[in-house]
């Protein structure tokens, strides 16, 4: 009888002091930042770019969808976006990023209206992955590698390169 009160003992303690070593295993896999989306992102100097895709209507231009934050104390200014063997045209041809504010890019969200912003060149197909430079006033360049997604499924109401951008429900 004693020797099961022992050996319930040592069980108890091992499970008491395996546990937290356990539970800290999981928890490191759940700090890693994870977006379920198409779209890319990254953080540069103050500006938060969000969920960035290009959709491609047709082969060799696409719509870039996406959104900016600007959480830095100063106001910014999106000059243009580029890709290797192509070009980039957004919206006028620039769009302002105040302190604390947010930029649009292809399509209509609940953040706001959208600038269009097209891109042109032969490596725009869907499927593929295309650099593409952000230029900003002051931030400097910002490059990411763009996932290009047909214009179907979700990103079908995507308006295509050139054509103004659909207005919010009222």
């Amino acid at each position: 009888m004693l020797s099961s009160r022992i050996g319930r003992g040592l069980a108890a303690g091992l499970v008491a002091v395996s546990l937290p070593l356990l539970a800290g295993c999981g928890s490191s896999a759940s700090q890693t930042p994870y977006t379920p989306a198409d779209g890319v992102w990254t953080n540069h100097d103050g500006l938060e770019l969000r969920n960035i895709v290009a959709v491609a209507p047709r082969e060799g231009e696409a719509t870039l969808v996406g959104t900016i934050f600007n959480v830095g104390a100063g106001a910014d200014t999106l000059t243009g976006v580029q890709l290797p063997g192509g070009r980039g045209k957004v919206g006028s041809g620039t769009v302002p990023l105040p302190a604390s504010g947010t930029a649009v890019l292809g399509v209509d969200t609940s953040l706001g209206a959208a600038v269009p912003t097209a891109l042109t060149g032969a490596g725009l197909k869907p499927g593929l992955v295309v650099p593409v430079t952000f230029r900003f006033q002051r931030a400097g360049t910002v490059r990411l590698d763009v996932l290009v997604v047909p214009r179907k499924g979700i990103w079908a109401t995507v308006p295509p390169p050139g054509s103004p951008t659909p207005k919010l429900p009222s």
